[in-house]
């Protein structure tokens, strides 16, 4: 693989497998007037300058550059994808940061059971065998799920075991 860094006004190269390459690669870039797409300086105030907005887990260590967007919703989309990213601008200032998502459910939390026979479920779903009918009375759950057959499950903090919440409530 050939490495190569020059620019379009300089010309200067660096180390090529090819004697001709640079001469090769500015022949191609003039005759299809590719320096268009080359980033223009962000930093000033002209209204032509492009704006590069850039996802980074931090501004300093751009090894974890997702991408450089002109447009900052395509930036912001790409952050809210990447866990720990954020949108910079060109001074390294942080323009968009997606806030950290609030659990659906807090546990552990207290549920009042009043049917008498709600089923105790080996897992989450109504596929999963049933160990035995939940007494009526109030239960602590310490962890929740989707799973078939109810909106949410949780689990009993008494036994290793899930019941769907439809039919609790909470106290």
């Amino acid at each position: 693989m050939a490495l190569f860094f020059f620019s379009g006004a300089g010309k200067a190269g660096g180390y090529a497998t090819s004697l001709t390459y640079v001469e090769k690669l500015i022949s191609i870039t003039e005759r299809w007037n590719l320096t268009q797409y080359d980033a223009k300086d962000s930093g000033g105030s002209s209204e032509t300058a492009v704006r590069w907005y850039r996802v980074r887990k931090t501004w300093t260590y751009s090894k974890t550059q997702k991408g450089a967007y002109k447009v900052l919703n395509y930036a912001k989309k790409c952050t809210d994808q990447n866990s720990g990213y954020k949108v910079f601008d060109a001074d390294g200032k942080v323009v968009y940061e997606p806030k950290a998502a609030e659990p659906a459910v807090k546990v552990p939390f207290l549920v009042k059971v009043s049917v008498s026979d709600l089923n105790i479920r080996k897992g989450l779903g109504t596929g999963y065998d049933w160990v035995q009918f939940c007494l009526p009375g109030v239960y602590t759950i310490v962890a929740v799920s989707d799973g078939a057959g109810a909106s949410l499950w949780g689990k009993l903090k008494s036994e290793i075991r899930w019941l769907s919440l439809d039919y609790c409530k909470r106290v």
